[in-house]
This record gives structure tokens, C-alpha cells and sequence, in this order.
């Protein structure tokens, strides 16, 4: 499999809008630029992705990698929710509430995995909303802290503020409205200090959830909408880890990607929007990650 993958990997001719000059700058203001990755191979210029636009980051330096059109803004979809998730952390939630399911919760477009009438614990649709995606168990933690969509999207926009990610925006918590926009470099940043929370990081990484409906005595299980969780890089046998990421996809976004992995101690935050299939945005990012640890040295 990993033999394949490299195969793929190809060599680009100059005009590729694969670049590496004028990089855009990854401000984190508490990270370590003394320590900056060496690139090693300068012959192999770049990938052939199908996202329109991509960023591989250093985690640790902030150096920008690999980029391609990483200042355009989009519908980011699902990874949105990484968003939602630290704005509720910020709000110390009860996580042993009790929650109830009603009409108000109830979206469109994914499958949901929570029922109205039915009674679950503020944990497990927090789980439910981070694993498998579930917008009816965000809009569920959402109302049951309070707040309309309107007033928790302005949470996420001062939030968005905050992290300094200047070409964000967002209009609703799920991630279902399209005009949830962001930049490959912003998602970078939402990625970075979403992975500092241990509440985000674990659950990302878990590929399956088992909860009770406390009402009906049932048990829920759900299975995570990332399948990296189960590839070459969340291996120890090719020495990656898989530090967290979120799926997304919309019509008006394509199916997009962010993911922090490791490998030898050094993490790279990878994002991929508008790549062509749900299996290629896996894709991109595996041949992403593959070109990044090949062609550097840290």
C-alpha cells in the first residue's frame, strides 16, 4: 500500500501552482521558529492533489511546507465543528447534563445517529458530534447551553478573532451553512489549537463510540467519518501518528480535510479543500503527508 502511494507521488514542472516561494506566514505567536525542517530534495517540487487548495504546516515552526492557494476562502463544511467544539469548551459545559432531543435539534443532509424524544448525556453528543458528525448533536448541545444559532455563531466569530484567523467567518455551528468560510491557512491555525485540547484530540481519534439512550435503555454506536484513523498514517509499523483532524463536505465545498499527523516526534498540519471524492480528500492527504516527511529533515 505504501509502495503504491509513493508511486503516485509525481514529479511537476515549474508551472505548477504547487509552490514553495513568497509562503503565506503561519503566525502562532507561542511556536519555536529557531527550529525549522530542511528541505532535502529539491528536484521534487510538489504533488499532484485533486483539492484546489492544500497546506502542509510545521506544527512546531509555523514553516509552511507545501501550499496551494492557501488564501481563498470557501465553505469548509463539517471542519467548522472543530470551531463549535472550542467555543463550548470555553462555555465549561455539564457534561454529565441530561439531555433531551427535540424538533429544534432535527437538520438535513447527514445521516443522524440521535432521535427526537430521545435522552442522552451532554458527553455523548459531544462525542456523537465529533466522531460521526452528527449536526443534530450539535444543534442539541447548542440549545441545551442556552443559545440560538444566531448568538452561538457570534461566539464562533469572536472566537475565529481571537485565533487571528482573519479570512474566517461563520454563520451557523454545524457546519451545514455554506457561508461557514474559511482559507486552507486558517484552518491550519483552527486545526493547531483545536489539537492543544485533550476534549477534541481523543475524541477525533476514536473510530468508535458506544453510549447509552438513557430513556429507552438502548445502545448507540457510532464510527468515525475518518478513515486515516485505520491507515498507513495512524501506523506505528510506518511510524506516523494520527494527532487529530475533521472531516467535511457540502456541495459548495467539495469534500475537504484537516488533519495534525506525526511522525519521529515532528507534527504537520495537513488541510485539503474541494478535493473531487469523499476517498480522494484521503488521498491527497496521505500523498501530502508522505511528500512532506520524504522531503524534509528536522
Amino acid at each position: 500500500m505504501l509502495i503504491n502511494l509513493i508511486l503516485t507521488i509525481l514529479l511537476l514542472n515549474p508551472a505548477s501552482n504547487v509552490y514553495f516561494s513568497d509562503k503565506p506566514i503561519f503566525n502562532i505567536p507561542d511556536i519555536d521558529r529557531t527550529a525549522v525542517p530542511e528541505r532535502v530534495n529539491l528536484e521534487n517540487i510538489g504533488v499532484k492533489t485533486t483539492a484546489d487548495r492544500f497546506v502542509a504546516v510545521d506544527a512546531s515552526s509555523g514553516e509552511v511546507l507545501l501550499d496551494r492557494d492557501v488564501n481563498a476562502p470557501q465553505a469548509i463544511a463539517s471542519i467548522t465543528k472543530l470551531m463549535t467544539a472550542l467555543v463550548i469548551l470555553d462555555l465549561e459545559p455539564d457534561w454529565q447534563d441530561v439531555v433531551e432531543m427535540t424538533k429544534a435539534d432535527e437538520t438535513v443532509g447527514a445521516y443522524p445517529h440521535l432521535y427526537r424524544g430521545e435522552e442522552v448525556l451532554f458527553l455523548d453528543l459531544w462525542k456523537s458530534a465529533l466522531i460521526s458528525s452528527d449536526n443534530n448533536a450539535i444543534m442539541a448541545m447548542v440549545r441545551s447551553l442556552g443559545f440560538s444559532v444566531e448568538e452561538f455563531s457570534e461566539l464562533m466569530n469572536k472566537k475565529a478573532d481571537e485565533l487571528g484567523m482573519q479570512n474566517s467567518s461563520f454563520a451557523d455551528p454545524t457546519g451545514l451553512d455554506e457561508h461557514n468560510l474559511s482559507t486552507p491557512m486558517d484552518v491550519a491555525r483552527l486545526v493547531y489549537y483545536s489539537m492543544e485540547k485533550n476534549e477534541i484530540k481523543e475524541t477525533v481519534t476514536q473510530g468508535k463510540y458506544s453510549f447509552p439512550i438513557l430513556n429507552s435503555k438502548k445502545n448507540r454506536n457510532i464510527y468515525s467519518t475518518d478513515i486515516l484513523i485505520d491507515s498507513f498514517l495512524n501506523s506505528s509499523k510506518y511510524g506516523y501518528e494520527l494527532i487529530g483532524g475533521k472531516t467535511g463536505f457540502l456541495y459548495e465545498s467539495g469534500y475537504c480535510l484537516a488533519v495534525e499527523i506525526e511522525k519521529d516526534g515532528n507534527s504537520v498540519i495537513i488541510v485539503v479543500l474541494n478535493s473531487d471524492t469523499i476517498e480522494s480528500r484521503f488521498q491527497d492527504v496521505k500523498v501530502i503527508g508522505d511528500w512532506v516527511f520524504s522531503n524534509y529533515e528536522w
